[in-house]
Order: structure tokens, then sequence, then C-alpha cells
């Protein structure tokens, strides 16, 4: 990575965690509550784990941010692409690999409708139920 390139980088990276500072300090202020699950029936380690989240207006990738906060079982990396957002590199260190054996996290809300758009354009509603559902296509 170039200085320029490393530059921005900690430029997004600083933005994010005073985000999520200011962030943790307002949201129990927020009556919005949401359920967060994260399941993995496809490939060890497997698990389900599911959250209760008070939230405001806020895209989806924050909530996550949050739930790392309080819950030890809720880690996830991401990559950042200035046109698209945030992609979803893995969740508990579950990495999808469509390419090699078609397995994917899905970004669902209950029970199974498909998410339209990705976690840094989606607004959660009050009393939703989101769940990353990781996923494997058929032939394997």
């Amino acid at each position: 990575m170039n200085v320029l390139g490393t530059s921005i980088f900690l430029v997004l990276l600083l933005e994010a965690a005073i985000s999520i500072c200011e962030d943790d300090k307002s949201y129990k202020n927020c009556s919005e509550q949401l359920t967060y699950t994260i399941r993995n029936r496809v490939q060890a380690p497997t698990f389900e784990y599911s959250l209760q989240i008070p939230f405001c207006h806020q895209p989806f990738i924050r909530i996550m941010e949050r739930a790392v906060n309080e819950s030890a079982n809720y880690k996830f990396t991401a990559t950042y692409f200035p046109t698209w957002g945030y992609f979803i590199d893995a969740i508990n260190g579950v990495k999808g690999f469509y390419t090699v054996n078609q397995t994917w996290w899905q970004f669902l809300k209950a029970p199974n409708s498909i998410l339209p758009v990705g976690v840094s354009s989606y607004y959660p509603e009050d009393r939703d139920h989101v769940i990353f559902n990781f996923t494997q296509s058929g032939g394997h």
C-alpha cells in the first residue's frame, strides 16, 4: 500500500473509531431495538447466537460494530469499498469461498427474506430481526 493509500485507510479507521465512540455514548437513549443473529450450520465451528441491541437510525454496519463490543460471540472482518461500502469477509473466523465451495454469508431479514442492500446501506427498523446465515449452494 502506498503512502496515500495508507493515509486514506488511517483516516477512515479514525472516523470509524470516532463514530463508534460517539454512538456508544448515545445509543442507550434510543427506543428502537432489533435482534441480530449469526448462524453457521455448514462447517466447523458451527454456532448460532442472537443478541438484542438498542439502536438509533443508523446503517447496520454500526450495529455490527456495537455487537462486537457487547458480546465475545460476535466478531467479524470486513473490507471497505468506496463505491459500495463494507463487504463482510468473515464472521467468527468463518469465511465464505463461493468460487471454491459455493459458501457465503447471506444477509437476511427474518425469517428468510434476502436483503437487497449491504450492511452499509441497510437501515433497520424497530423490532427487525436481522440474520447473517452461512450458506452453501447445492452440489457440495
